[in-house]
Formats: C-alpha cells, sequence, structure tokens
C-alpha cells in the first residue's frame, strides 16, 4: 500500500485515506478506536453537520497488548481485531485513532504564502520548535487563516507531529488482522468532530478524551486551536488500583467495571470505597490540569475565557467522576456522548464510551 500518505489530519481536514480508482462508489469506513483494555468499532454518517451512530460494538481487550496508545504486541492484537471484526461484520475499511505522549500539536505563525510553499516553510520552523527529530517523524498541517500579531498579518498554521514508529506499528498490526487503513487521525480530533455542536457554541470549548492518557483540546467552531496531554487517565487509574489492592491489572479492570455499573443506594465493598476513593483522588489531579489549559490557552491566544467543557472516553461514565471533575476545574463539564441515527440503529456500548470511534467514522463533517 505505497499510496497510503502517512499523514494526520485535523478536523474538516481529510485524514491518511487511500487514492480509489475514479468512478467507483466509496466503501463504508469503520471507526476504530484501540486502546489498553477495549477495542471499539463504530459506522457512523454525518446529517447536516451532525454525527449520527449506525452501528457501535466493542470488544475487551487482554493486558499487554498497547500501551500509551503504543502497539506492544502486533501479533495477539491483531488477531483480537481479526475476531472482532468477523464477530461484528464491520466494513474492513479502517480509520483508526492515534494518541501517544509523543505526539505534538503547534500553532505557527507564518508569513502569507501560498498554500504550495507552506510545507517547506513549516520545516524550517519545526527544526526549532518541535522536540523531535523530523527524518523519525510524520508531519501534517491545517491552516487555520489570516490573523493579526504584533509583527503585521500572519498565516495560523496548525501543525501535528508524531513518532513515525508509533504509526508504522499500528498499521502492521490492522494490516495483520487483515483490515485495510484508510487513514489515521489524531484521537482527540475526531472526539470534537463527534460532538462540537456548531450551533451552541459561541466561544472557545474544552475536549477531553479520559482514555489511556487524557488528551484535551480546546476548540472554537468546531477547529482544534491547543493541545496538550495529562498522565490521569485509565492507565494510571488501573495501575494505582493494582498496586493500592495488590491484584493483577486484569482484576483491577474487573474492579473498575463493577464501579462503573453501581446505582445509588446499592450496598459498596470495601473495594468499592477504594475505587471512589481513588477516582476521587484522580479527579482532583485532572481538575488541575484541565484548568491549566483553560488558563494558558486564554493568555497565550487572547481568547475569551474558557468556561465549558465536553469529556468522553472509559472514565467519563462512572459515577460522579465527571462531577468531581468539574468541581476540581472549575469548569461546566458535560458527558459527551454519540446520537443514534435512528430506531434501527444497534449501539451495544455505552454511549459515552463511543465518541471516539464514532468520530473516526466519518472523516469530515459536512
Amino acid at each position: 500500500m505505497s499510496v497510503l500518505t502517512k499523514q494526520i489530519s485535523a478536523p474538516r481536514m481529510p485524514s491518511m485515506r487511500v487514492r480509489k480508482p475514479a468512478g467507483r462508489r466509496a466503501t463504508t469506513v469503520t471507526g476504530l478506536e484501540v486502546g489498553a483494555t477495549q477495542a471499539i468499532a463504530a459506522q457512523a454518517t454525518s446529517q447536516d453537520g451532525r454525527v449520527v451512530a449506525d452501528r457501535v460494538a466493542s470488544r475487551p481487550l487482554p493486558p499487554g497488548l498497547m500501551r500509551d496508545g503504543i502497539v506492544i504486541d502486533a501479533d495477539r492484537l491483531a488477531g483480537e481485531l481479526k475476531s472482532f471484526f468477523a464477530e461484528h461484520r464491520f466494513s474492513k475499511r479502517v480509520r483508526v485513532g492515534l494518541a501517544t505522549p509523543r505526539t505534538i500539536l503547534r500553532v505557527i505563525d507564518l508569513p502569507p504564502l501560498d498554500q504550495k510553499d507552506i510545507r517547506a516553510a513549516l520545516m524550517m520552523q519545526a527544526q526549532e520548535r518541535i522536540p523531535m527529530p523530523l527524518d523519525r517523524a510524520v508531519m501534517d498541517f491545517q491552516t487555520v487563516g489570516l490573523v493579526d500579531t504584533n509583527e503585521g498579518q500572519r498565516l495560523r498554521v496548525i501543525v501535528v507531529v508524531t513518532e513515525r514508529d508509533g504509526v508504522d506499528r499500528l498499521l502492521d498490526a490492522l494490516r495483520r488482522a487483515g483490515l485495510k487503513p484508510e487513514g489515521i487521525d489524531l484521537s482527540i480530533f475526531a472526539v470534537i468532530r463527534a460532538l462540537r455542536d456548531g450551533d451552541q457554541a459561541t466561544g472557545p470549548v474544552l475536549y477531553a478524551q479520559l482514555g489511556d492518557l487524557v488528551n484535551i483540546a480546546i476548540a472554537e467552531a468546531g477547529v482544534c486551536r491547543f493541545t496538550r496531554q495529562a498522565p490521569q487517565g485509565l492507565a494510571m487509574v488501573l495501575g494505582r488500583l493494582a498496586e493500592s489492592q495488590e491484584i493483577p491489572i486484569d482484576r483491577a479492570q474487573e474492579l473498575l467495571r463493577t464501579a462503573g455499573m453501581l446505582r445509588p443506594g446499592e450496598p459498596t465493598s470495601d473495594d468499592d470505597h477504594a475505587v471512589a476513593d481513588l477516582l476521587n483522588r484522580t479527579a482532583m489531579e485532572l481538575g488541575s490540569e484541565l484548568r491549566a489549559a483553560a488558563e494558558f490557552y486564554a493568555m497565550q491566544f487572547g481568547s475569551d475565557t474558557v468556561t465549558t467543557g465536553v469529556v468522553a472516553g472509559p472514565l467519563a461514565p462512572l459515577p460522579g467522576f465527571v462531577q468531581a471533575l468539574g468541581s476540581a476545574s472549575g469548569l461546566n463539564l458535560t458527558c459527551g456522548e454519540v446520537a443514534a441515527a435512528g430506531a434501527q440503529s444497534l449501539i451495544d456500548v455505552d454511549p459515552r464510551l463511543a465518541p471516539l470511534a464514532t468520530g473516526l467514522a466519518v472523516g469530515e463533517v459536512v
């Protein structure tokens, strides 16, 4: 598949894609989220600028296949994905999310340039601005438009760079599973695509994908302008729980899953209290990260104050977690969830877990 262009795309920008023969009808693309504990696949459509889910399914994954968004065991992961797609009969053309500690977003202002000259100018800037050897990286960009600065009018460009090794490992696992990579998208961009509400959002909105790592973004009018990562995600929670209770990771996964199914008034055990205490501590730490991101954004970009946010991912549905996160951050946070396309939709996953996969299923919102 030498025609596969290794690029990471921003919202509204086509992601990595395979060129199809002219005149051939486009094949449905499956959005695929692969985390340390589960894989989620979705098929979705865009209706009047809003992403809606047609089908969503999930499969638990055994420990040790992924770590911090990087494929660790390609053979075993490929086997799990092959069985997953065979069971649910999703389209094997997939767009997958990428979120690793070695993925960097920068906002770079250039003199007004023609489109054909932007990449060369960015390569010169990136040597100084991005702490990563560019010969071992994948870079993509999106122009935002002209802005007024102290140095005059400049072309503002959002640049995303990630290590090539992480991309190559992911593509290798997908191909071993018999899947056909249609594109790779930065995970938080897909979340924004799935959850943004262009009709109501009048200022900057914070988005947080509470996955293995926490990916934070701030977007205006659906366009991501700032991202950062925080460590207080699912991987840290499971690691802390396993250590404090002296249990293996798979048992920690089960405790966390059980806590997520508890309802108010149900009897609780010592394990439930341990999970609740850990989640409260995590919410306090992560709330500080969200608040710092909002404050930095307002100061750096001279923007309106960030007051609202939307969170999604494995930690979001746990009882009381989003409320505790909102209190700790001082932001008005809601738990994002996907909308069903209609009565015939097959959504076998908590809708609060599905925004990432659903956003990946549509390359652009039109």
